[in-house]
């Protein structure tokens, strides 16, 4: 079939495009949600994490209110999960790769994370806390 002389490949191919280009704007407004509210000036924090069956090292950050925190979060082993709800952050660690994660340490509290791709029986339990002060 025909619409108006496009034909349906192409028809296709824009819908594609439309759907890639609106989910890129939605993993932009999750970073942005990280790192929402942070001055240009913010202090940074790096700190290495690594993650394996079935456990992030370290488990407890303790990190400094106004600090813009990146993490750098490695997979020794299979494909795990970075997941800190109050960030909106959620993202996926290929097997034996690093990726960043960043966010700004606006207000204290505490903020558990946790792997969000499953990983193996002892999944559940691999859990961590961030300790804003």
């Amino acid at each position: 079939m025909h619409s108006k002389g496009v034909k349906l490949p192409v028809m296709k191919i824009i819908l594609f495009l439309i759907i890639v280009i609106a989910l890129a704007g939605c993993a932009a407004v999750e970073k942005d949600k990280a790192l929402e509210f942070m001055p240009p000036d913010a202090p940074i924090q790096k700190i290495s994490i690594t993650a394996k069956r079935f456990e992030f090292t370290p488990e407890m950050l303790q990190i400094k209110q106004g600090v813009h925190v990146i993490l750098e979060i490695e997979s020794l082993d299979v494909t795990h999960g970075f997941k800190i709800e109050h960030y909106g952050i959620n993202i996926t660690i290929p097997e034996k790769r690093r990726v960043a994660v960043e966010f700004y340490a606006r207000k204290p509290g505490t903020y558990p994370f946790q792997c969000s791709h499953f990983c193996g029986a002892g999944h559940f339990g691999m859990k961590g806390k961030i300790i804003v002060e």
